[in-house]
C-alpha cells in the first residue's frame, strides 16, 4: 500500500511540476531596459545556470528572452536567490504587545525580539511598538493594531529588498529608506494596497474594511480593484473594498500651537488654533521624540486639552487635524517639561488641605 502511494505521488510530481514550484515561496522582480534571463540569474540567483529555469517557471520562449518588455513581472523561487532573508528586530516596544508566530506559537515581545515572515504582533490600548528591517527602514505598530508580516527578504550580497505587510487593522506609521527599481515595499489592507519608493506615510484600516492612506513625504501608489492612483507628499486617499478609488484629497496643515501652560506644575494645559476644515483633532503625549512610549492617544473636538496629574519629567505631545474624510493631517509637535513642586508650592498644598480638613471637623 505505501508503495502504491509514494508511486501515485511521484507520478503526480512528474505530471505536474508546476504545482510543486507553485508551493514554493516566490520573489517577484520587474524587468528593466537591457535585463535578459541569463543576466539575472547571474546577478541574484546562485548560478547563471538557473536562466533555463527561470524559462521554464514563467513559460517563456528561449526565442523572446532578449525581448521581454521592461515592466514585465517574472517570478524568482526564493530557494533559487544568493542570499535568504533577514529577521526584523524590535527596537522599541510599550506595553504587553502580543506576539504569534507563524507556527501559532505565543511568544513574549520585546526590545531585541527578531520577527519572521508570518509572525503577527497585536497592540491592544497604550500598546505599541517600532520594528526596523534589515535595510534600516522602520514600521511603527500603533495601539489597537494587527499586523502580519507576510514576507521580509533583505539580500545583501544584492541589496534587493522585498518587504510585505499585511494591516488588518488599526494603524501604522512607517519610514522607508529610499529603495533601488528591483525593491519592494508594500502593505496590504482588506481594501488596498500601497507600495512605496522611499517615504514616510501613515496607513490605518477599520473594521468595515476602509483603509486611509496619508503621505507626509515621498511619494505612494495605492492600488485597489486593478486601479491604482499616485499619492504625492501632503495627499492622501480613502479605499473602500468593492468600490473605484475616489481622487487624493489635500491633508490639513499642522495645527499651530499655543505656549501655554497650567500654573499648576502636574497639569498641562495646552491650546491651539481651529484649522479649517478640521471636525476633530487627535492628539498623542509620549516621553520620547519618537513616540514610541505613548502615554495617551485620544481625540477632541476642542482646540485645546487639559492633561492632569503627570509625573515630573519632559514630555512630547503631537497633535493633527482630522477632515470630514477621517484623513489625518501633519503632525504639530512641542515638547513640555513638567518640573518638580516647589517647596512654596507643598507648603500651599498642605495650608490648603489643612483648612479644608478643619472646615469639615
Amino acid at each position: 500500500m505505501i508503495r502504491v502511494v509514494l508511486t501515485l505521488l511521484l507520478t503526480l510530481a512528474l505530471s505536474f511540476p508546476n504545482l510543486v514550484a507553485a508551493a514554493e515561496e516566490h520573489w517577484e522582480y520587474t524587468f528593466r531596459p537591457g535585463d535578459s534571463l541569463w543576466k539575472i540569474a547571474e546577478e541574484y540567483t546562485t548560478s547563471v545556470n538557473n536562466w533555463g529555469e527561470l524559462l521554464r517557471i514563467n513559460s517563456i520562449e528561449q526565442s523572446t528572452d532578449r525581448t521581454i518588455a521592461p515592466g514585465t513581472r517574472i517570478l524568482i523561487p526564493v530557494s533559487m536567490l544568493k542570499q535568504q532573508p533577514a529577521p526584523a528586530l524590535v527596537i522599541a516596544v510599550s506595553g504587553a504587545v502580543q506576539l504569534v508566530r507563524a507556527d501559532g506559537e505565543q511568544a513574549e515581545l520585546a526590545t531585541g525580539t527578531e520577527l519572521f515572515s508570518g509572525d503577527r504582533v497585536v497592540t491592544g490600548e497604550r500598546q505599541s511598538l517600532r520594528m526596523q528591517f534589515a535595510d534600516q527602514s522602520e514600521l511603527q505598530v500603533l495601539p489597537n493594531s494587527e499586523v502580519v508580516l507576510d514576507k521580509l527578504s533583505h539580500f545583501k550580497a544584492t541589496g534587493m529588498v522585498d518587504t510585505r505587510i499585511r494591516l488588518n487593522t488599526g494603524g501604522v506609521r512607517t519610514r522607508v529608506i529610499k529603495q533601488k527599481p528591483e525593491d519592494n515595499y508594500e502593505i496590504k489592507t482588506p481594501a488596498a494596497i500601497t507600495a512605496v519608493r522611499g517615504t514616510t506615510f501613515r496607513l490605518s484600516s477599520d473594521d468595515n474594511q476602509v483603509s486611509r492612506t496619508e503621505v507626509t513625504e515621498g511619494l505612494v501608489v495605492v492600488s485597489a480593484d486593478q486601479a491604482e492612483k499616485d499619492l504625492n507628499y501632503g495627499f492622501g486617499i480613502v479605499a473602500e473594498q468593492g468600490k473605484p478609488l475616489p481622487e487624493p484629497v489635500k491633508l490639513l496643515d499642522p495645527p499651530k500651537i499655543s505656549d501655554n501652560q497650567s500654573s499648576d506644575a502636574s497639569k498641562l494645559q495646552v491650546s491651539w488654533v481651529r484649522l479649517e476644515g478640521a471636525e476633530f483633532y487627535r492628539y498623542q503625549l509620549a516621553t520620547d521624540e519618537k513616540f514610541d512610549q505613548l502615554s495617551i492617544d485620544s481625540r477632541t473636538d476642542d482646540s485645546e486639552i487639559q492633561l492632569d496629574e503627570l509625573t515630573p519629567g519632559q514630555y512630547f505631545l503631537r497633535v493633527r487635524g482630522v477632515d470630514q474624510f477621517r484623513l489625518e493631517g501633519f503632525d504639530a509637535v512641542k515638547s513640555f517639561v513638567i518640573k518638580e513642586p516647589s517647596d512654596d508650592s507643598l507648603a500651599l498644598k498642605l495650608f490648603l488641605g489643612l483648612g479644608v480638613l478643619l472646615l469639615a471637623l
